[in-house]
């Protein structure tokens, strides 16, 4: 076949044209986007605090479990919860207009009356009044001259009207801490719809917010399980190094054990929640545990399928396993007079840590980036208008006691609500395209210095005295190429928004049958827009290499490297089909075994909402991590693959220009490549036979 990979125009005169910056207007883009993504996180921590997802408000504004600023001149504002950790409703049977506030603990028996009440207040400290009232007092206690049933009418004639309450009404029904809110536990004697009514108050939190807070409550475990998988993606790599002759057989006997015991741990955890399910009784059911069997059962449904497939494929890639020991051989080479290589990823991963972080903590900001609402009540016991007194209340047998009472009940304060600015849901999407973005381009800086380490080693006659290939490689893509991966990053980031509104749409017209045609449509489109990405990203991996060697601009080296590509399309497809899916088997390895320890973690965690977001997150991180860890060596057979290419380009293998490879040339020129030696790591004869 034809060893011509770059057109016409002269590859080595190329490599000595001198170096230059290269798309810097992409550059100067990428640098005023992130000016305003930082304004956007300065928003969010501004107005936003995390914590109130995790532990709730009462309906004053303030954040049990924590010292709270004064909102304004707002009434019992800027408390200090920090010993108030748990949420409180006074009125059980109507949550939604109900006062809220924080309590050290959660009732965990019954109190039937007033009496009680006081008791288990005197016990555990724990105040369940409004925070006015400072010790609960019993009504038939106050007010011994006054006749019981007049008293109890002015109350009862308040409660009925509107259901608000400075106290609990008794009885008080034992609870228990769900979410940091105070639930009631099953009673007997005690009526159904409040029960009722606490639950159906817990399903009404929005999904977004339920999603953050999960994430938010289990961090410190999302941590350790990142830490697992950069472990896990290691030993993979010290397996690449020391068994390269080995390794393919162990990768894919790693990821079919895996994936199998993965597949299992998701149908035990599923028919698990759903026994759960069955023994709970109908009006105490969560929408999210019914939430975590759906998802948890899809989970399920999808890893077997991804495993049977999994598993067809490795018996028909284990007849080109030889060809894979030969791409692992001459990269364990590379690798092997550049052991800093390894290293790079652990900076990768750094950076991507760093942003995420920040992202996470930006994402959970604006989750609960809400401006305080005041609502001035006049009557703490209702909050619409006064309740008139009955008939037979008046102050001529009143006594002196009673009007004091009446008095602080009475006493005006003001109720706190948050409510979110619309133009904050443009924010969310502005940080998705963050997100993307950012996170492409520091795996496209990863890629632009392997390129470059590895054609500098490549392209040298003596390997044992290198001249710092990294550091000149690091030293290019700062001075002259952010600029070309800034652009390459960003071509993946514009065919993979649309590709996620595309699905949102797609998700949102299921639940209308008169859209089934337009959601499947958008389908195709779904399908089309994830092939080209593929596709771009490929393209990109191989842009990044001709950048590195050519100093050349972004689109120029596309251009080339698709001339390359499809003029070595045989080559290219056999490499890719064998080398590329033995990695993506060691990745998926590592997301399997994360996520498998994962749901053990998780599963009996009563904090968490759905807890099937978390492991997934934490799936998709793992993968992330062994992604950034092994696409080293996915990174070295690529542009090993382009060097060979420029190395037939300029040498005809004679002693005047000897090749500068081994075994991937003569692969590339249609042998079968087993009768060379591999890669000369000297200077000298590097001529091949024919």
């Amino acid at each position: 076949m034809s060893p011509c990979c770059f057109g016409d125009e002269d590859a080595v005169s190329k490599e000595n044209r001198s170096r230059g910056c290269t798309d810097v207007l992409c550059l100067a883009i990428f640098g005023i986007f992130w000016g305003l993504l930082i304004f956007v996180a300065a928003f969010a921590i501004v107005i936003g605090n995390p914590t109130r997802l995790a532990y709730g408000q009462d309906s004053f504004g303030n954040t049990c479990g924590m010292k709270n600023e004064e909102l304004g001149n707002m009434t019992f504002s800027g408390m200090d919860m920090t010993d108030r950790p748990y949420l409180f409703f006074l009125n059980m049977s109507n949550l939604y207009h109900s006062l809220k506030v924080c309590v050290k603990k959660c009732p965990d028996k019954t109190l039937w009356d007033e009496i009680d009440i006081q008791n288990f207040e005197s016990e555990t400290g724990s105040h369940l009044c409004r925070y006015d009232i400072v010790k609960f007092m019993g009504r038939s206690a106050l007010y011994p001259t006054v006749r019981n049933e007049t008293i109890d009418k002015y109350f009862l004639h308040v409660e009925e009207k509107n259901g608000h309450y400075a106290c609990p009404k008794p009885p008080v029904i034992a609870t228990k801490s769900l979410f940091k809110r105070c639930v009631p536990l099953p009673v007997a004697n005690f009526a159904g719809e409040v029960i009722y009514s606490v639950y159906a108050y817990l399903n009404s939190f929005d999904t977004i917010q339920q999603v953050v807070s999960d994430i938010y409550a289990v961090k410190i475990e999302i941590l350790e399980m990142v830490a697992l998988a950069i472990v896990i993606s290691v030993i993979m790599v010290i397996l690449i190094h020391r068994l390269a002759s080995l390794v393919s057989w162990i990768i894919m006997l790693i990821a079919c054990i895996a994936c199998i015991g993965g597949t299992c741990v998701l149908w035990w955890t599923y028919a698990d929640i759903k026994w759960q399910l069955d023994s709970t009784p109908f009006n105490q059911l969560l929408s999210e545990s019914v939430k975590n069997e759906q998802t948890f059962l899809v989970y399920a449904i999808l890893a077997t399928i991804f495993t049977i497939i999994l598993l067809l494929i490795v018996i028909v890639m284990r007849k080109r396993v030889n060809i894979v020991v030969l791409l692992f051989v001459e990269s364990a080479e590379c690798i092997k007079s550049m052991p800093f290589l390894l290293i790079q990823p652990i900076f990768t991963f750094l950076a991507l840590a760093c942003f995420i972080s920040f992202w996470i903590f930006v994402l959970v900001a604006l989750a609960t980036a809400y401006y305080p609402i005041k609502n001035r009540v006049e009557n703490p016991l209702q909050l619409t208008s006064p309740a008139p007194l009955p008939e037979d209340y008046t102050a001529s047998f009143a006594p002196a006691p009673l009007l004091e009472e009446e008095k602080l009940l009475n006493k005006a304060f003001t109720l706190v609500s948050f409510n979110e600015s619309s133009w904050v849901q443009y924010m969310w999407w502005y940080h998705l395209i963050a997100l993307i973005w950012t996170s492409e381009f520091i795996l496209g800086c990863q890629q632009m210095v392997i390129a470059g380490s590895v054609a500098s080693w490549y392209f040298t006659r003596d390997r044992n005295n290198l001249s710092k290939p990294i550091l000149k490689s690091i030293s290019n893509l700062t001075i002259y190429h952010m600029g070309s991966v800034a652009l390459g990053s960003f071509l993946i980031t514009l065919f993979k928004i649309p590709r996620i509104i595309l699905t949102y749409m797609i998700s949102y017209m299921k639940k209308h049958q008169e859209w089934k045609c337009i959601a499947w449509c958008l389908k195709c489109c779904v399908c089309c827009l994830w092939c080209m990405e593929k596709c771009i990203r490929y393209l990109n991996h191989n842009a990044y290499t001709i950048v590195a060697i050519q100093g050349v601009g972004f689109c120029t080296a596309a251009r080339e490297a698709f001339d390359i590509l499809a003029s070595n399309a045989l080559q290219v497809a056999t490499i890719n089909s064998v080398g590329d899916f033995i990695l993506f088997l060691g990745k998926c390895s590592v997301a399997a075994i994360t996520a498998f320890f994962s749901v053990l973690i998780m599963k009996n965690n009563p904090e968490l909402h759905f807890y099937a977001i978390p492991v997934i997150l934490i799936s998709i991180i793992a993968y992330f991590i062994a992604h950034c860890v092994l696409s080293i060596y996915e990174m070295v057979i690529d542009t090993l693959f382009l060097c060979c290419c420029e190395d037939l380009l300029r040498n005809d293998g004679s002693k005047e220009k000897p090749y500068f490879g081994g075994k991937l040339v003569r692969y590339i020129k249609g042998g079968d490549g087993h009768s060379l030696q591999p890669l000369n790591k000297v200077g000298g004869d590097t001529s091949e036979t024919e």
